[in-house]
């Protein structure tokens, strides 16, 4: 199974906008509807903590695959409208990576090996494409509208859109087996995925002692 990449896919596009493509008006995502911010995992069988934690981890990366997917796309129609429904587009995100951040940072002890290196190579991931997604966004408001240092900006908040598209958002849970295990069992993880090839847990597994 693989994660889901359409909105992704659809959020590149619209950060391309800025450089020269079309896009929707602001206000619109990707798909044409509005969708609602803040994802809730889907239940998992309580009897059972690993399927239970494996369930509130892929839930804080659904929050962000929302968040994504209700974002404003960029309004091409002038400079000006251009720079400033992309500083609320990247503001959007920042928005959504702090609490996939906090709903992270918030889960409990793991119950099986290797969990909890697994979110804290998960919150190291996201901070730094918060951090990065950010640092366009305060370049982009400095920058006069169509001006060389907006469209660089424009280009590193792409390259962070890219990092996340490119991530596999469970590989993570590589390095914890039953936690692996437990996933494909858990309604949340199987929503972010899809069948037809190998599962794997996002961001980067974490480092072997």
């Amino acid at each position: 199974m693989r994660p889901r990449m359409g909105v992704f896919a659809a959020v590149v596009v619209g950060v391309g906008v800025l450089l020269g493509a079309c896009g929707q008006p602001v206000g619109e995502n990707a798909t044409g509807s509005r969708i609602g911010q803040g994802a809730q995992p889907q239940s998992a069988p309580e009897s059972d903590p690993e399927v239970t934690w494996a369930n509130q981890y892929c839930g804080a990366v659904v929050g962000l695959l929302e968040t994504m997917a209700g974002m404003p796309r960029v309004d091409p129609t002038s400079p000006q409208s251009a720079a400033t429904t992309a500083s609320d587009m990247l503001g959007t995100l920042v928005g959504g990576l702090d609490r996939t951040l906090v709903n992270l940072n918030g889960l409990p002890a793991s119950p099986a090996p290797g969990g909890d290196q697994a979110k804290r190579a998960a919150v190291d991931s996201y901070t730094g494409i918060r951090d990065r997604v950010q640092q366009a966004k305060q370049q982009l408001d400095s920058a006069g509208p169509g001006t060389r240092q907006g469209q660089e900006a424009i280009s590193a908040a792409g390259n962070a859109l890219d990092e996340i598209a490119s991530a596999d958002l469970l590989s993570g849970l590589a390095a914890a087996p039953r936690l692996q295990d437990a996933s494909r069992r858990a309604p949340t993880c199987s929503s972010l995925t899809e069948e037809g090839s190998a599962p794997s847990l996002a961001t980067p597994p974490p480092p072997t002692a």
